[in-house]
Protein backbone atom coordinates (compact mmCIF):
# COMPACT_ATOMS: atom_id res chain seq x y z
CA UNK A 1 0.00 0.00 0.00
CA UNK A 2 1.82 3.34 -0.61
CA UNK A 3 1.94 5.90 1.91
CA UNK A 4 -0.43 8.66 1.86
CA UNK A 5 2.48 11.53 2.22
CA UNK A 6 5.09 11.93 0.32
CA UNK A 7 8.36 13.84 0.46
CA UNK A 8 9.15 15.79 -2.80
CA UNK A 9 12.55 17.00 -2.37
CA UNK A 10 13.77 18.93 0.89
CA UNK A 11 10.86 21.36 1.15
CA UNK A 12 7.60 19.66 0.09
CA UNK A 13 5.29 17.11 1.25
CA UNK A 14 2.92 15.69 -1.55
CA UNK A 15 -0.63 14.28 0.55
CA UNK A 16 -1.84 11.81 -2.15
CA UNK A 17 -5.01 12.18 -0.72
CA UNK A 18 -6.14 14.98 -1.32
CA UNK A 19 -4.10 16.41 -4.17
CA UNK A 20 -2.02 19.12 -1.51
CA UNK A 21 1.36 19.89 -1.05
CA UNK A 22 2.57 21.18 1.52
CA UNK A 23 5.47 23.18 3.03
CA UNK A 24 7.26 20.49 4.86
CA UNK A 25 8.49 22.79 7.59
CA UNK A 26 7.09 26.07 8.67
CA UNK A 27 7.38 30.04 8.93
CA UNK A 28 10.83 30.00 10.92
CA UNK A 29 8.94 32.30 13.44
CA UNK A 30 5.97 32.44 14.99
CA UNK A 31 3.78 35.29 13.83
CA UNK A 32 0.23 36.85 14.25
CA UNK A 33 -2.21 35.73 11.96
CA UNK A 34 -2.36 38.80 9.85
CA UNK A 35 1.43 38.44 9.45
CA UNK A 36 1.15 35.41 7.38
CA UNK A 37 -0.45 37.01 4.35
CA UNK A 38 2.93 38.88 3.82
CA UNK A 39 5.19 35.49 4.51
CA UNK A 40 2.78 33.65 1.93
CA UNK A 41 3.17 36.84 -0.53
CA UNK A 42 7.57 35.99 0.25
CA UNK A 43 7.31 32.85 -0.42
CA UNK A 44 6.01 33.31 -3.70
CA UNK A 45 8.25 36.30 -4.65
CA UNK A 46 11.10 34.11 -4.16
CA UNK A 47 9.21 31.08 -5.83
CA UNK A 48 9.79 28.40 -2.77
CA UNK A 49 10.42 25.24 -3.84
CA UNK A 50 10.14 26.47 -7.47
CA UNK A 51 6.76 27.25 -7.10
CA UNK A 52 4.83 30.62 -6.91
CA UNK A 53 1.10 29.76 -6.07
CA UNK A 54 1.86 29.04 -2.25
CA UNK A 55 -1.37 30.45 -0.25
CA UNK A 56 -2.76 30.36 3.18
CA UNK A 57 -4.10 26.79 4.24
CA UNK A 58 -8.18 26.46 4.52
CA UNK A 59 -9.48 25.64 7.87
CA UNK A 60 -10.55 22.30 6.46
CA UNK A 61 -7.00 22.01 4.42
CA UNK A 62 -5.04 22.28 7.50
CA UNK A 63 -7.30 19.67 9.62
CA UNK A 64 -6.63 16.99 6.54
CA UNK A 65 -3.56 17.17 8.34
CA UNK A 66 -4.40 16.09 11.55
CA UNK A 67 -3.93 12.39 12.42
CA UNK A 68 -6.42 10.37 13.96
CA UNK A 69 -3.34 8.78 16.14
CA UNK A 70 -0.38 10.46 17.40
CA UNK A 71 2.83 9.42 16.02
CA UNK A 72 5.04 8.23 19.20
CA UNK A 73 8.34 9.59 18.04
CA UNK A 74 6.63 13.15 17.72
CA UNK A 75 4.13 13.51 19.95
CA UNK A 76 2.49 14.96 17.27
CA UNK A 77 -1.07 14.23 15.30
CA UNK A 78 0.96 14.71 11.93
CA UNK A 79 2.80 12.90 9.98
CA UNK A 80 6.46 12.53 10.66
CA UNK A 81 7.62 14.06 7.24
CA UNK A 82 6.83 17.00 8.41
CA UNK A 83 8.77 19.45 10.88
CA UNK A 84 7.78 19.49 14.23
CA UNK A 85 5.79 23.01 14.49
CA UNK A 86 2.93 22.30 16.99
CA UNK A 87 0.60 25.12 16.11
CA UNK A 88 -0.47 26.51 12.38
CA UNK A 89 -2.30 29.35 11.64
CA UNK A 90 -5.21 28.57 8.64
CA UNK A 91 -6.10 31.65 6.56
CA UNK A 92 -9.76 30.91 7.37
CA UNK A 93 -10.83 33.98 9.19
CA UNK A 94 -13.27 32.95 12.17
CA UNK A 95 -14.80 36.12 12.36
CA UNK A 96 -14.63 39.13 15.49
CA UNK A 97 -10.87 39.02 14.84
CA UNK A 98 -10.19 35.33 15.67
CA UNK A 99 -8.89 32.78 13.23
CA UNK A 100 -8.65 29.10 13.29
CA UNK A 101 -5.03 27.31 13.83
CA UNK A 102 -4.56 23.58 14.25
CA UNK A 103 -3.15 22.40 17.42
CA UNK A 104 -0.78 19.20 16.31
CA UNK A 105 0.10 18.51 20.34
CA UNK A 106 -3.79 17.98 20.62
CA UNK A 107 -5.05 16.91 17.49
CA UNK A 108 -7.40 19.64 16.97
CA UNK A 109 -8.79 23.17 15.17
CA UNK A 110 -9.30 25.69 17.53
CA UNK A 111 -9.97 29.76 17.33
CA UNK A 112 -7.85 32.13 18.77
CA UNK A 113 -7.69 36.00 18.80
CA UNK A 114 -5.89 36.82 15.43
CA UNK A 115 -3.68 39.40 17.06
CA UNK A 116 -3.29 37.86 20.44
CA UNK A 117 -0.91 34.33 19.54
CA UNK A 118 2.09 34.09 17.67
CA UNK A 119 2.12 30.82 15.59
CA UNK A 120 3.50 29.24 12.85
CA UNK A 121 2.40 29.22 8.69
CA UNK A 122 2.76 26.66 6.84
CA UNK A 123 1.93 27.35 3.33
CA UNK A 124 0.11 24.82 0.78
CA UNK A 125 -0.60 24.59 -3.00
CA UNK A 126 -2.53 22.84 -5.41
CA UNK A 127 -0.47 19.89 -6.69
CA UNK A 128 -0.33 18.51 -10.38
CA UNK A 129 0.03 15.25 -9.12
CA UNK A 130 -3.16 13.52 -9.98
CA UNK A 131 -4.70 10.83 -6.53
Amino acid sequence: MDERFVLEGEGVVLDKETSLAWQRGASADRMVWKEGFSFIDQLNRSQYAGYSDWRYPSKEELASLILAEENRRTGLYISPLFETQRNCWAGTDAGHHKAYYADFYYGEIYTMEDNYANHFIRAVRTSEEKK
